[in-house]
C-alpha cells in the first residue's frame, strides 16, 4: 500500500506518495537490499563490509540481548553497551533484509521490544547533570537523539516481519515516547539551530516516515511551531555557507554531516518532489567535499575550533557523507577517501562506491588544492583561506581562519593560521582539550582548561592586545561578530596570497593579516611571508605567539633561561603559559630556527630594540595535567598604538640522521623590513644573503610581489 504524505516545505504544501507498506523506506530502501545482494561476490569493499557487519551481529546473537539500566557516562559500561545495541540492532536488520535468515529478524525485534519495555520506566539519565541537556538512554540527549536514528532504522527494516501487536508494543513504548521526548521534554534542543539539533530533527523525521506520521514530518522539516525558524530546512538554511563550510568547523561538520547526509536520504526516498540534494543549490553535496579539502595531508581535520586532533576522514562518522556525495556527484576524489575508509554503506550509496573501486575508478591520491571556504549563510561572514603548495606527500601548506566564531564550539582566535609540511603540523593550533570517552578524565566531557586555555586568543597564532583575549573571551559578544575577506587569490602558483581584516575582536582597534605563499627560483620550497597590522588610536601591548613543532636549534635573542617556570600571566590563557625563557631584540630583525624530522624552519620578522621575545611552554597551572606540552615563543612590542610586524617563514635544509649529513641548515634570508606603511597600505621588504630583493606591495584590495634586486 501507499501512503499520502502532507507537507509543507519551503512553504509549500507538498502531496507525495511513499511506499509506506514497503519496507525499508529510508537510507536502506527494497533497491538497496537487490544492489547489495547483486553486489556481494563482485565488489571487495562492499564484501568486506558485509562480512564485518556479519560478525559482529553474530557474535551478538551469541552473546544474548543486554539492556542495562542507564547510569554511566561517555566511555562507562552501560553507555557503550547501549551504542553496541543500536549499532548492532541496524546491521541485523539489513542482514535479515539481505540474506532473509529470520535469527537476524528475531535479535533486532526482541531488541526493540526489550528497549519498548525499558524505555517508558526511565527518568533523566543519572549523569545528566552534567550536561546542558540529559537524555535517558545516555548522559546528554545528543545520544539519545543518535540511539532514535540507528533505531529506527532497524525497526524500518523488520517492520514486516513483526506482527501488530509487536509493532504496537514497539512503537507506543520506544518510538512514540522518544519523539515525545525530542520535541516536546527537549522542545529546546529540537530547534535548536546546532548539531545537536540535527540529531534530534533527523530522528523524528526518520520515525514520522517509517510510522506514516506526516505530523512528525512535518515538524521535523520545518521546526516544533511549523514556522520554519527551525527544523531541517532551517538547520540547512542557516549552518551552511553557499561553499559547504559548516559554522563549527571542519571537525564539528565530519559529526554534523552524519545526520543530514542520512536525514536528506531519507527524505530523497519517501519525498522526492523536495529534490533535496539540489536543495540551496546543492549544498548538502558540496559540503563532504569542503569537509575533506579542510584535512591535513595525513587526512586528519584541521584542528581550528574544538577538535580533537586524531579525528581523520577514517573516521565512522565520514563513511556515509563520501558514499552519499559520490552517489550524486561521482567525484572520484571521494573514492580514495573510500579506499582509505575500507567500509562503505550497506545501503544503495555504498553499492555503488564499492562497484567504481571495483572497475579501478579511484585516483591513486587524493587531490587537495588552494581553496577559500566562504563563511555565513549568505557567503558574506569571511571564511577559510588555505594555500597549498606542491602534491602529496610533498604539499605544503597554510590555513588562515577569519570567518565566525562557531557558536559554542568556536574558539577566540580571529585571523589564525596553521602550517603543514612533510605530513606534519609546523605551526601548531592547539585544538580541544579533551579526551573523548576517557571515563578518568571527567567522564570524556570537555575539560576547565578548554575554556582556560584551549579558547582563548593567546593559545593560537594571532595577535593578542593587552593580554586579553578577543571580545575579552565572552561568547555571547563573539557570537555573529566576524572578519571580512579582502581577497584571496591562488591563480599564481609562484605567488598565493589571502587577506583578511578584522575590526571586532578588540575595541577600538583594526587587526589587517596577509599571507602570501612565495616560491622565487632558487628555492626548493615556497616560503610564507605573513604581515600583520594593528591600527588602533591607543597605546597596546602586542603579543603574537607561533607555536611550533618541533626542537628549538638557535634564536638571534639573547635570552635568558628562568631557573624556575612561573606563568607568563594570570588570566585568558596565560595563567597556562609557563616562562621558560625571555630576552630583547638588539636588532631590526630577530630570528628563530627549529628543526623536525628532515627540515629545517627560520621565521625572521620585524623588530625593534625594544620588542621582547618569550619562550614558552603549555601546562602552567594544570594541577590533573590534561594540558599537552607543546612549545611556542611570542613577539612583544608594547606601549605602541600602530604596529605592523612582517615576517618570512622558511622551509629549508635536509637533516640525514642515517648518513648523518646536514644540507641548508642555515635560512637564505638576510632581512625583512617595512619600507611603507600607511592605514590602508604596506610595503615590504624581503631580501636573501645572496642580494635578492622582493618588495611585496599590499593593500585593501589586492597584493603583488616584484623583484627589484
Amino acid at each position: 500500500m501507499y501512503k499520502i504524505f502532507c507537507v509543507f516545505v519551503a512553504g509549500l504544501l507538498v502531496l507525495t506518495t511513499s511506499a509506506q507498506g514497503e519496507h525499508p523506506n529510508l537510507v536502506l530502501t527494497k533497491d538497496g537490499v537487490a544492489a547489495i545482494r547483486d553486489g556481494l561476490g563482485k565488489y571487495p569493499l562492499l564484501d568486506v563490509t558485509f562480512n564485518e557487519a556479519k560478525r559482529d551481529v553474530d557474535a551478538s546473537i551469541a552473546g544474548g540481548i543486554e539492556v542495562p539500566v542507564p547510569k554511566d557516562a561517555g566511555g562507562g559500561y552501560t553507555h557503550e553497551k547501549h551504542k553496541h545495541n543500536y549499532s548492532v540492532a541496524n546491521k541485523a536488520g539489513v542482514l535479515w533484509q539481505v540474506l532473509g535468515e529470520k535469527k537476524y529478524a528475531v535479535f533486532a525485534r526482541d531488541m526493540l521490544l526489550k528497549y519498548a519495555a525499558l524505555y517508558p520506566s526511565l527518568g533523566l539519565h543519572p549523569e545528566g547533570v552534567n550536561s546542558g541537556s540529559p537524555g535517558k538512554v545516555f548522559w546528554q540527549s545528543l545520544n539519545d537523539a543518535v540511539f532514535l536514528v540507528n533505531m529506527i532504522q532497524a525497526y524500518d527494516a523488520v517492520y514486516d516481519f513483526c506482527n501488530t501487536k509487536e509493532r504496537k508494543i514497539i512503537e507506543d513504548g520506544l518510538f512514540r515516547n522518544a519523539v515525545k521526548f525530542n520535541t516536546v521534554d527537549c522542545k529546546k534542543v529540537f530547534d535548536m539551530i546546532h548539531n545537536h539539533g540535527a540529531w534530534n530533527v533527523a530522528g523524528v523525521m526518520m520515525t514520522g516516515f517509517v510510522l506514516g506520521d506526516s505530523t512528525m514530518i512535518s515538524h521535523a522539516l520545518n521546526g516544533s511551531n511549523l514556522d520554519k525558524n527551525s527544523g531541517f530546512l532551517a538547520l540547512v538554511n542557516k549552518l551552511y555557507s553557499p561553499d559547504g563550510y559548516y559554522i563549527e568547523g571542519p571537525y564539528y561538520l565530519r559529526y554534523a554531516y552524519w545526520p543530514f547526509g542520512l536525514t536528506a536520504t531519507a527524505i530523497a526516498n519517501n519525498l522526492p518532489l523536495v529534490n533535496i540534494f539540489a536543495y540551496r543549490d546543492s549544498v548538502l553535496l558540496k559540503a563532504p567535499l569542503a569537509m575533506l579539502q579542510m584535512t591535513n595531508p595525513t587526512g586528519n581535520f584541521l584542528p581550528f575550533n574544538d577538535a580533537i586532533k586524531e579525528k581523520a576522514w577514517t573516521s565512522q562518522e565520514v563513511i556515509s557523507a563520501v558514499d552519499i556525495a559520490y552517489s550524486h556527484t561521482e567525484d572520484t576524489n571521494l573514492l580514495y577517501v573510500a579506499m582509505q575508509q575500507g567500509t562503505v554503506m550497506l545501503s544503495a550509496e555504498g553499492v555503488k562506491v564499492a562497484k567504481a573501486i571495483a572497475e579501478g575508478k579511484a585516483p591513486k591520491q587524493f587531490k587537495r588544492h588552494s581553496i577559500v571556504l566562504r563563511d555565513g549563510a549568505n557567503g558574506d561572514e569571511g571564511g577559510v583561506g588555505i594555500l597549498r603548495s606542491g602534491q602529496d606527500d610533498d604539499q605544503m601548506s597554510i590555513v588562515m581562519k577569519y570567518g565566525v566564531y562557531g557558536m559554542e564550539h568556536g574558539h577566540y582566535d580571529k585571523l589564525s593560521f596553521m602550517m603543514y609540511d612533510q605530513n606534519k603540523e609546523i605551526i601548531k593550533d592547539y585544538g580541544a582539550v579533551r579526551y573523548l570517552n576517557i571515563v578518568q578524565k571527567r567522564g570524556g566531557r570537555y575539560l576547565p582548561e578548554n575554556k582556560s586555555f584551549g579558547k582563548q586568543t593567546v593559545a593560537h597564532n594571532t595577535m593578542v592586545i593587552d593580554e586579553k583575549s578577543q571580545y575579552n573571551a565572552n561568547a555571547k559578544t563573539a557570537g555573529d561578530k566576524h572578519s571580512n575577506a579582502l581577497y584571496f587569490n591562488a591563480d599564481d602558483s609562484n605567488f598565493q596570497v589571502m587577506s583578511a581584516i578584522d575590526t571586532t575582536a578588540y575595541s577600538g582597534v583594526s587587526l589587517w593579516r596577509t599571507m602570501a605563499m612565495f616560491r622565487y627560483d632558487m628555492a626548493a620550497k615556497p616560503v610564507i611571508i605573513d604581515v600583520f597590522k594593528a591600527v588602533s588610536n591607543e597605546q597596546h601591548i602586542y603579543d603574537l605567539p607561533y607555536y611550533y613543532a618541533g626542537t628549538l636549534i638557535e634564536t638571534s635573542i639573547k635570552y635568558s633561561a628562568n631557573r624556575e617556570w612561573v606563568p607568563l600571566g594570570k588570566k585568558y590563557g596565560y595563567q597556562h603559559l609557563f616562562n621558560v625563557a625571555d630576552g630583547t631584540a638588539d636588532t631590526n630583525n630577530i630570528s628563530f630556527t627549529w628543526y623536525l624530522d628532515k627540515r629545517f624552519y627560520t621565521l625572521l620578522t620585524t623588530a625593534v630594540p625594544v620588542t621582547e621575545a618569550f619562550f614558552v611552554q603549555v601546562g602552567a597551572t594544570d594541577p590533573e595535567m590534561s594540558l599537552r606540552p607543546e612549545k611556542a615563543f611570542i613577539i612583544r612590542n608594547k606601549n605602541v598604538s600602530n604596529y605592523t610586524v612582517a615576517s618570512v617563514l622558511e622551509p629549508h635544509g635536509e637533516y640525514n640522521e642515517p648518513f648523518e649529513y646536514v644540507n641548508g641548515a642555515y635560512s637564505n634570508f638576510k632581512n625583512i623590513s617595512v619600507v611603507g606603511d600607511s592605514e590602508n597600505a604596506v610595503v615590504v621588504s624581503v631580501s636573501t644573503k645572496d642580494d635578492r630583493e622582493w618588495l611585496l606591495n599590499i593593500d585593501k584590495g589586492k597584493a603583488t610581489i616584484t623583484r627589484v634586486k
